[in-house]
């Protein structure tokens, strides 16, 4: 057998920018560019020639990463020839069918090329003109954003660099040294990070990025982030899709494998603020909502089904599984020592307070029609088989915590938890991570428990100071106002941060408050950064290292959907100066005193093949685990690393050359995955992970963990709580319906252009998708404003400028934009030009500490500046230009 060999960029090959551009087909910029050069022949062949017979394609094909954390998985391949990537493809390792779809790329995929290639890559080690080290006012911290760039050498950044962490940990401690980001800690920081731990920590922070309040409340009250799988769904009469719009969010496959369902018979209901894209393609039904108000259309919702149902003549409620497998619905099922008049059940009907949840009093709320409401939960209620699947986006406001315990009350008194066709969820923001993740599969980071990831000889360091965690929404405020913030030990500690060291995430643009975060960079003494391109972390650093691309390491392995694990191969060397990650943490390691073999016991190379060995499957899925590859003495000494051999389904280097596995799936298979119904047949043999093992509609321990975290307050049971920034604040006059100075709501999308940041400096991208503020035609009519002019959105945490879109798909009072785009302010106004949304988005403290970003509440004006000019057409931010 042949090793799939990677192949090698010549060291002594000069890249230019003009190798790039010619790499990327952006000379010519443009959506032309994405349909030809920039990504042609996804097909791994050539169109017919002339004579009809088929080109010859050149080159190796290699399998290759697409990083981004989009909530989808598509696989992409490489044609590499003479050390350069010409063209791009993707997965034809079988037949494409419904039941076995192909694993295709989406057009950010397709895009990766002008990413990694682009002029705006990051080439050298970069210093701030105007910063020197040791503090104080030789910081300039005032000229970061917009100061020019020196390019120094690597062994004086890295000098400057360790220099630096030793100066603050001596005078400050190790808390003096902040590492923004939650997914590189999380997923298993074993560069940076893991350096940090090792000298004794540092200060990181703490709150829930894509699950919102599930990130808790999923453990407390027991119900998971978890549907049934995609081929059970078919045989659901009914599928709510609430705030949920995977053809944006996700691409991929998760809007086919719906469409699967519907040719299969399912009704499709969309309840969103917008009339999605994912809408028009299924929905039989559209009802409208607020953002943050998802809770009163549940507790309207329970109510219908509580005045309604007649278990003999209208059977609405399941009865059996509230009494065997739930606390807190009404009163006789409550826990020892709970106030009786504390349920469920009356507070819906307003037994206790004087306020029966009627649809009528949710239509005021939420504005659904209360009409919608009721035939909504008739229709769920008497379905044999119905799902409510929500995104987490429900849940990332300022009443998330209360969403998902009305969500569970609701989905269990409906019956639509733990039967075929049946599921209520939260689908966690991840479509690959849904219907039995790691049921039939699975290898290399866990992504639903990280402890329990396969790293070979990777054990994983804790951070000492983990215990002193700063929560999201208070990182900026507390250095920048009071100085102070609560822990994760809900102590209230000094913030005494001098130093912030960024590592390839985007948080001060993609975390709340982005102005503030402004601020705080501006007020510290020293900040590094690292990554691809010069995204907004690093613009406002003083120190900037060109990072190795994953296309540039030597490969990853990932799980993919329910079916699908792929490894992905290194395509080129790193180009100009970049190093990867590791190998900066190893270089900083040598000068500021940590063991480099214990900060990295293996190579990368290993660490992969060592996941790739300990990779498994289940073709029953159950739990008779196999080896997923085959390995022989000959593989390892071809692949150049130890090990055993050992037997497996595939050999390695099969797997290697293809990237991916599939389990062929087929209806009637046996492999359907049906979220919690082991807990359903037999709640006493599989008990939640809740203090009583059941769902707990009444939760005492989400009450004790909200306290212990020491921002908010909750209450045991599902209820309505107006959040901060919600509908009722629009409002100077709930009462008398005067609106305020902020009138609309303003929520963010996952848009088609990037993934959060990801893909945000692409032009091809950046042309293909439009970036623009949505708006309903009543409220434009009303404000006499059109489509296409440029709009001043204010909020009370900053301002931005956006073209309009007037659409009759908003519903009227809310406003819906992008998210990920990079900030870019007009340091003479203070305006956003880009349409960042964390620049309108407060740091409001929640009850687990989770971001609230879609409870926010703004205002629009018409610009009577100078508009906007496409985005497209914006300069890059190439720092250096290379002839």
């Amino acid at each position: 057998m042949e090793d799939v060999k990677t192949p090698q960029l010549s060291p002594a090959t000069p890249i230019t920018r003009r190798s790039l551009l010619k790499w990327t087909g952006l000379a010519a910029v443009g959506t032309a560019a994405l349909g030809t050069t920039g990504c042609a022949g996804f097909n791994e062949k050539e169109p017919l020639s002339e004579t009809g017979e088929e080109a010859k394609l050149e080159g190796e094909w290699i399998p290759c990463s697409c990083w981004a954390d989009c909530g989808s998985k598509g696989f992409n391949k490489a044609l590499v020839k003479d050390g350069e990537v010409v063209r791009l493809g993707t997965d034809q390792t079988h037949d494409d069918s419904p039941d076995c779809p192909q694993l295709r790329a989406c057009a950010r995929g397709r895009a990766l090329r002008g990413m990694i290639f682009g002029a705006d890559r990051i080439k050298y080690p970069m210093k701030r003109k105007h910063w020197q080290p040791g503090g104080g006012d030789a910081a300039n911290g005032h000229l970061r954003g917009v100061d020019e760039w020196e390019r120094i050498s690597w062994e004086e950044a890295l000098d400057l660099i360790a220099g630096e962490i030793l100066r603050v940990i001596d005078t400050y401690g190790n808390e003096g040294i902040l590492l923004p980001g939650g997914v590189p800690q999380r997923l298993g920081d074993y560069d940076i990070g893991r350096m940090m731990y090792i000298k004794g920590g540092c200060l990181e922070q703490t709150g829930a990025v894509s699950s919102g309040a599930w990130t808790e409340m999923a453990k407390l009250i027991g119900l998971p982030e978890e549907t049934n799988d995609r081929i059970d769904l078919r045989s659901s009469e009914v599928i709510v899709l609430w705030g949920s719009n995977p053809a944006w969010s996700r691409a991929g496959l998760p809007t086919y494998d719906y469409l699967q369902c519907k040719e299969a018979g399912t009704k499709f209901v969309c309840v969103d603020p917008f009339y999605t894209p994912t809408a028009k393609v299924l929905t039989d039904d559209y009802i409208p909502i607020r953002p943050g108000t998802d809770s009163a259309a549940f507790l309207a919702m329970a109510y219908v089904l509580l005045t309604q149902d007649d278990p003999e003549a209208n059977p609405l409620i399941d009865w059996d599984f509230l009494d065997r497998c739930c606390i807190g619905f009404d009163a006789e099922h409550l826990p020892e020592g709970a106030d009786p008049k504390m349920n469920y059940k009356d507070y819906v009907l307003g037994t206790y307070d004087g306020v029966p949840k009627t649809p009528e009093w949710a239509a005021e709320i939420c504005g659904s029609p209360a009409e919608d409401l009721e035939r909504l939960a008739l229709m769920l209620g008497g379905a044999e088989r119905a799902a409510v699947i929500t995104a987490p986006a429900l849940a990332r406001t300022g009443s998330g915590a209360q969403l998902c315990q009305n969500l569970m009350a609701f989905g269990a008194m409906a019956g639509l938890i733990g039967k075929p066709g049946c599921c209520c969820a939260s689908d966690c923001g991840h479509s690959w991570m849904q219907g039995g993740y790691e049921t039939l599969l699975k290898g290399g980071m866990n992504h639903a428990n990280p402890r329990n990831s396969t790293l070979g000889n990777m054990e994983r360091i804790p951070n000492p100071l983990e215990y002193r965690k700063v929560n999201v929404n208070e990182m900026w405020t507390s250095i920048v106002d009071e100085r102070k913030y609560i822990g994760l030990d809900g102590n209230v500690y000094d913030n005494n941060v001098h130093m912030i060291y960024d590592r390839q995430e985007n948080f001060l643009n993609q975390g709340p408050a982005t102005m503030k975060g402004i601020e705080a960079y501006r007020m510290m003494d020293t900040v590094v950064a690292q990554n691809l391109v010069m995204t907004t972390n690093c613009k406002y650093a003083d120190i900037v290292l060109p990072v190795a691309s994953p296309w540039e390491r030597y490969g990853d392995l990932s799980p993919s959907y329910r079916e699908s694990i792929v490894w992905f191969s290194q395509v080129v060397e790193p180009l100009f100066e970049c190093k990867s990650d590791a190998d900066i943490a190893l270089e900083l390691a040598d000068r500021i005193g940590v063991d480099r073999s214990v900060l990295r016991p293996v190579s990368e190379k290993q660490l992969i093949i060592n996941m790739v060995a300990a990779s498994q499957v289940s073709p029953n899925c159950d739990d008779n685990w196999q080896n997923l590859v085959s390995i022989t003495e000959e593989d390892l000494a071809e692949l150049g690393v130890e090990g055993e051999p050992q037997d497996g389904l595939v050999p390695i280097l099969d797997f290697k050359r293809d990237g991916i596995f599939t389990i062929e799936r087929s209806e009637g298979d046996g492999l359907d995955f049906i979220a919690l119904k082991p807990f359903r047949d037999d709640p006493e043999a599989n008990p939640r992970p809740t203090a009583s093992g059941k769902l707990e509609i009444y939760c005492q321990a989400a009450v004790d963990k909200v306290q212990a975290f020491g921002f908010k307050e909750i209450s045991p049971i599902p209820e309505y709580v107006p959040p901060v920034e919600g509908y009722e604040e629009t409002f100077a006059n709930w009462e008398t319906k005067e609106k305020g100075e902020f009138p609309f709501q303003i929520y963010s999308l996952h848009i088609l252009r990037h993934s959060h940041s990801t893909f945000a400096n692409v032009p091809n991208l950046r042309e293909a998708f439009d970036h623009p503020l949505y708006m309903n035609s009543l409220d434009a009519e009303r404000l006499g404003m059109e489509t296409g002019e440029t709009v001043l959105i204010t909020s009370k945490w900053g301002k931005c400028l956006r073209p309009l879109q007037v659409t009759e798909m908003m519903t009227p009072g809310v406003l819906a934009m992008g998210q990920g785009a990079w900030v870019e302010i007009d340091e003479e106004t203070g305006i956003d030009k880009a349409g960042c949304m964390n620049v309108l988005c407060g740091p409001n403290v929640t009850t687990t500490g989770y971001q609230a970003w879609n409870t926010c509440i703004c205002n629009v004006e018409k610009w009577d500046g100078e508009p906007l000019v496409p985005d497209y057409l914006w300069d890059s931010r190439e720092v250096f230009k290379e002839d």
